[in-house]
């Protein structure tokens, strides 16, 4: 048990104002009258975690519809995704988005939750810039006001400083469930508290009640605890380490221990839920391996190695509906991606490929569809890179980034680099469009941020701000057609900005000529979009998100799919044989002057591909430009047409 913290009411800056101190000489265990958990029989269709980043919030959260809120480590559905409706501004101001409020705030890396009205996260007081110190002893879970960034209240309690020449702690990130919030410090003190008032319910120290090595074992550097908890149930997980619990779970009510598993050694990930084939298993990336357990009693279902060297797997696996399961670290590792079946009781695991040269370090990644977005690189130049899931292969790297924490929402990708710089990008085929750009932090910034609706909160070692990235009522930026950017428009080709190949014009838009030199674009509010041109005898496309429509490919059709990737509209099909394919991506510009259409056509071995670019015009080209252009007949004498 921890001894001697202290809960305090906080009316302003930390350690500042007035406080009223809620002093315990010794902190009891609250045990409430209540029924004792007991596990599903195993006949059941088991669960199973992921472990190597420790997760965050009950499994149904991410497999529905969550309410608004930021409520554990990688937001509700534990991916660095927002699946909301929130409209986010198309580009900002030069001085960047405009500011709510911002506070001092103290040091540490632990990211930010929203709940109710209120932010929660985790600081100790000292220097955030020079990394001699000093810093005090302490470390605090604090609570401030969501609309002011006022404190509420603030839960402190002893904690030794580590090694911090890479930063100070608190490097966890704490978890809401309920009325409750939970929390791990720097030295594996384990806080359970009331979410509302800062009242301890319960504690562990996970060192001195259960042995736990108090560092990982095998790094030079040893900063202190970094995993973030997982809610499963009515149990909240975490890593622990030492022998036979290496994984630990916890009754969310009184602390009590339900059970204990494994003997790999431990890392700064997190444990991840996620759904196998209908059975729910836990992903434990651990400090050599990553481990699928039974989140129900711990039972180990598989393992695979995946071993940096040092116990340094800091980012969080990523997962999707192809049961794909990606891995990356740096040091002597990269990425790979592991496919997850189930055949009877047991779970295959197939390693599809590995690339040592796909580094994330310990920042974390997003996957967006069939890609994983993140920044590849090592103590020093990295690069905002772009992997194929299915396949491996690089799509693209792009510089300018550095090492950088990141998120996506409305088809933007929001990234904050360790340098405190803020870029809102736009993801294409070949490559990333950064929208907007600004100076946020002056300190080193290793806190991926925290989205709700449109405001950002962000923090570095020093403060915290909150940011209004909405998008502009009535301009044109925000103009969205169920969801999604307009693309309706009278559109003129830009042939000099264009890269056509003779081979891969707009097939049927095109006629003879290959590439249209105006584009008509119709966008319904059902999303469907029509695609006129003005060549003599073309055919109008359509596409139709989520459905299926046809369109001219060679001497014949094809049927495409079309859907929104983000801002862009895809459309995909190949003939019958499968021997020829196409794809057309549309994309609006952050202005809405511009439309990109990308073209790439695969037959065999061949590929093709054209980039068009079509500026918005307001007025027609003079009727003797068209493309089939008028006559004057007053100078055939009056002569009528034919």
């Amino acid at each position: 048990m921890i001894g001697a913290p202290k809960a305090t009411i906080d009316r302003g800056a930390p350690g500042v104002g007035w406080r009223l101190s809620m002093v315990r000489a010794r902190l009891g265990r609250r045990s409430p009258e209540v029924g004792r958990y007991v596990p599903r029989s195993k006949v059941r269709a088991r669960a199973i975690a992921i472990c190597g980043v420790l997760v965050i919030g009950p499994l149904a959260a991410q497999s529905t519809a969550p309410s608004e809120g930021w409520r554990q480590w990688g937001g509700p559905t534990r991916d660095f995704v927002v699946h909301g409706s929130s409209r986010l501004a198309e580009s900002w101001p030069a001085s960047g988005p405009r500011q709510i409020w911002s506070r001092p705030l103290g040091t540490g890396h632990s990211a930010i939750l929203v709940d109710d009205g209120r932010l929660y996260t985790m600081v100790r007081s000292g220097s955030a810039r020079d990394l001699k110190g000093p810093w005090q002893a302490t470390e605090a879970v604090v609570a401030l006001d969501a609309a002011s960034g006022e404190g509420i209240w603030r839960y402190e309690y002893p904690s030794a400083i580590q090694d911090f020449s890479r930063g100070p702690g608190p490097h966890s990130t704490p978890l809401i469930v309920g009325d409750r919030l939970f929390a791990i410090g720097t030295n594996k003190q384990f806080h359970a508290l009331d979410k509302r008032t800062g009242r301890l319910l319960w504690s562990h120290d996970l060192v001195a009640d259960f042995g736990a090595p108090p560092l990982l074992v095998r790094p030079l550097v040893k900063s202190g605890y970094a995993s973030s908890p997982i809610a499963y149930r009515n149990l909240v997980i975490a890593f622990v380490g030492g022998p036979g619990q290496s994984v630990m779970a916890f009754d969310q009510r009184d602390g009590s221990v339900v059970w204990k598993s494994s003997h790999f050694l431990i890392s700064g990930s997190s444990p991840l839920l996620i759904d196998v084939d209908g059975e729910t298993q836990l992903v434990c990336f651990g400090g050599a391996l990553v481990a699928g357990l039974d989140p129900d009693d711990g039972e180990v279902l598989w393992v695979h190695p995946h071993d940096a060297g040092n116990d340094f797997n800091f980012s969080l696996p990523l997962w999707g509906d192809d049961q794909i399961l990606f891995l990356s670290s740096g040091y002597r590792t990269g990425s790979r991606a592991l496919r997850l079946r189930r055949t009877g009781d047991r779970t295959a695991v197939e390693e599809r490929w590995f690339d040592g040269r796909v580094k994330f370090q310990f920042l974390n990644g997003v996957r967006v569809g069939d890609r994983v977005y993140g920044t590849t690189g090592q103590s020093g130049t990295a690069f905002l890179t772009a992997v194929d899931i299915t396949s491996g292969e690089t799509a693209w790297r792009q510089r300018g980034f550095g090492q950088s924490s990141m998120l996506y929402a409305d088809g933007k990708l929001i990234v904050l680099t360790e340098d405190g710089d803020l870029a809102l990008v736009r993801l294409g085929a070949e490559e990333a469009t950064v929208l907007a750009q600004a100076k946020l932090f002056d300190t080193r910034s290793w806190t991926v941020p925290t989205l709700v609706g449109a405001t950002l909160y962000a923090r570095d070692r020093e403060k915290i701000v909150a940011l209004d990235l909405g998008a502009v009522a009535g301009s044109r930026e925000g103009t969205q057609v169920s969801g999604h950017p307009d693309l309706s428009g009278t559109w003129r080709l830009d042939p000099s900005a264009s890269t056509v190949d003779p081979e891969v014009g707009y097939a049927g838009l095109g006629g003879s000529a290959g590439v249209p030199t105006m584009l008509y674009v119709t966008q319904a509010k059902n999303g469907t979009t029509i695609v006129g041109s003005n060549m003599n005898t073309s055919d109008a496309r359509s596409y139709r998100p989520e459905g299926e429509s046809r369109a001219p490919l060679g001497d014949g059709e094809v049927t495409v799919t079309s859907r929104w990737q983000g801002r862009e509209l895809v459309a995909t099909g190949s003939d019958e044989a499968a021997t020829r394919s196409i794809s057309e991506t549309l994309s609006m510009a952050a202005d809405g002057a511009t439309l990109t259409v990308a073209i790439t056509i695969s037959s065999g071995t061949s590929r093709g591909s054209s980039t068009l670019i079509y500026r918005r015009t307001e007025a027609e080209l003079p009727c003797e430009k068209w493309s089939t252009p008028c006559r004057d007949w007053s100078s055939a004498g009056g002569a009528a047409p034919p």
